[in-house]
Parts: C-alpha cells; sequence; structure tokens
C-alpha cells in the first residue's frame, strides 16, 4: 500500500514527536470543538481527526472542512483514458489571477457549470501544472501546505437551516470532492489523478459555526469551483512577495483541472449526516 502524502504541517508535526530530544516535542492539544478525536495541528488553530484524516478550521465565513491528508492517487499521461468507463470533464485551465478571495479565507474560482445524467457522479479528480514562485521555479512548491480543491456549489438549492431557507455554500458536509497538493504538481510532466474523497452529488448536511445541520440528501452541484485548502495566508495565497518593488505578486503557472463522470449508486450512509 502506498504511503498517504502529507501535508507539510502535520509533516513537521510527527517529525517533531519523533524527535528524542525533549525540548523538541510538542504536546497535542485537544480540539473539543468538533466532537471527539479531533486536536489541534501544533502551531495551527486547525483541528485534525487522526483516525477520519477530517480537518477543520473555523474563519470568519465560517467552519472550512477538509480531508487531510489529501489521498494518494497515481500519474496519468493521458487523461481521457483515466476516465473510462466514463467520460472525462473539463473544469478549466487556470492562472493564479483567476481565484479570488472568499468568504472563508481561501482563494477561489469562477464556478464552472456542470451537467451530470441522473445516477452519474464524479468517481476522479485530476490536476496538473501547477503554481510556483517564478523567481525559484524548479523548486516545485510554494505556500507550505497549499493544496487546491474541487467543490460543488448549487446555487439554485435551499436547504431548511436553523434560521429559514440557506443556500450551502459546498455540499458534501463541506468536503471537498477533491484535493492535490500543489507542491506534488507544480512543474511535473503529467497529470495527477486521484479518487474522489467525498460522495457527489449527494449533500446530506452542512455546518454552520460547528453546528450539524442535516437535510436532504439532494441532488446537488450544478457548478464546480477550484479553491484553496486548508493552510494560513488567506489574501496572500497564489502570491509571492517582491522584495524589489515591495509588493505582491501573483504567482507563475498554469493549473488544468478536470473530473471523471460515470454511473453510480448513492452510498448507503446517504441519507443521514456525515
Amino acid at each position: 500500500m502506498k504511503k498517504p502524502l502529507l501535508s507539510l504541517a502535520i509533516g513537521a508535526a510527527a517529525l517533531a514527536a519523533a524527535t528524542p530530544s525533549a525540548a523538541a516535542v510538542e504536546y497535542v492539544k485537544v480540539c473539543s470543538l468538533y466532537g471527539e478525536g479531533f486536536h489541534y495541528i501544533p502551531g495551527t488553530d486547525i483541528c485534525l481527526n487522526d483516525r477520519t484524516g477530517d480537518a477543520r478550521q473555523q474563519t470568519v465565513g465560517g467552519t472550512w472542512r477538509s480531508l487531510l491528508p489529501y489521498p494518494e492517487g497515481k500519474w496519468v499521461t493521458i487523461p481521457s483514458l483515466e476516465c473510462v468507463p466514463g467520460r472525462q470533464v473539463n473544469v478549466g485551465n487556470f492562472s493564479s489571477t483567476d481565484f479570488a478571495l472568499n468568504p472563508w479565507d481561501r482563494k477561489q474560482t469562477q464556478p464552472v457549470p456542470l451537467t451530470v445524467k441522473p445516477g452519474e457522479f464524479i468517481t476522479k479528480v485530476m490536476m496538473s501544472g501547477g503554481f510556483y514562485d517564478p523567481r525559484t521555479p524548479s523548486r516545485g512548491g510554494v505556500n507550505g501546505t497549499l493544496g487546491l480543491c474541487v467543490r460543488s456549489i448549487d446555487p439554485s438549492l435551499m436547504e431548511n437551516g436553523p434560521d429559514g431557507p440557506f443556500n450551502p455554500p459546498f455540499g458534501n458536509g463541506l468536503l471537498p470532492i477533491g484535493c492535490v497538493a500543489n507542491s506534488r504538481i507544480a512543474n511535473m510532466p503529467g497529470a495527477y489523478s486521484i479518487s474522489a474523497t467525498a460522495a457527489y452529488p449527494s449533500i446530506d448536511a452542512f455546518f454552520i459555526d460547528a453546528q450539524q445541520h442535516v437535510s436532504g440528501p439532494y441532488t446537488y452541484g450544478s457548478k464546480l469551483v477550484v479553491t484553496t485548502d486548508i493552510g494560513t495566508g488567506g489574501s496572500t495565497l497564489l502570491t509571492y512577495f517582491d522584495n524589489n518593488s515591495q509588493t505582491s505578486k501573483p504567482l507563475a503557472g498554469k493549473l488544468s483541472v478536470s473530473v471523471c463522470v460515470e454511473q453510480g449508486t448513492l452510498p448507503s450512509n446517504s441519507g443521514g449526516g456525515h
């Protein structure tokens, strides 16, 4: 079995815990915001459940949720063949300037329409290209734990929230469909393919201020967006600071994103909360 790709923050924490020097040990602080099993990743305000990989962070816009570590995938040279017997759907080719700050203090692209037939689901996410500091393009990665995620949105769908009808910002309990670490794909010649990490396009729960509200399931996800994932930086994500001009400039590179859509069935737990 391949070893999953760990974020730099988690890897650093594990390294510190394995160091024999007592001074290097950083004790784990329990995070009680989201129930049992969560702890803070040392040096961050991110709460992680090691058993499930569920990572959550409180932001100005509300709870931001992801899955860490990102799933292990494989390199592909012909993405369309990766989707057989399904079909490949191109999400887009993006520059760092195509991302704008969203209410969750993350960067996000404009929505891309997606048409799925009854019973179809997104099964894989593929990314290639990536972003880098043009002054050091050979280093292969930027912004520490920066990840790039495909998420579903649906402006037409309303749920019954605690304060009345509510349009959930992302499906699947705010989980992404799939994420890839930018450092994995930057300057690599092939596309990287991962399995979808959250059921799509069914939605059955969403989070408001760390409280779970179940409503559904619904058919969800008429559009897709690409976002940056859990980390730090907010408005400075996808930029670098130029010492000569004393200003932030956009990272170089292009990100190509596509998904595989295949016929499938709803998971057995689709009617309840995550």
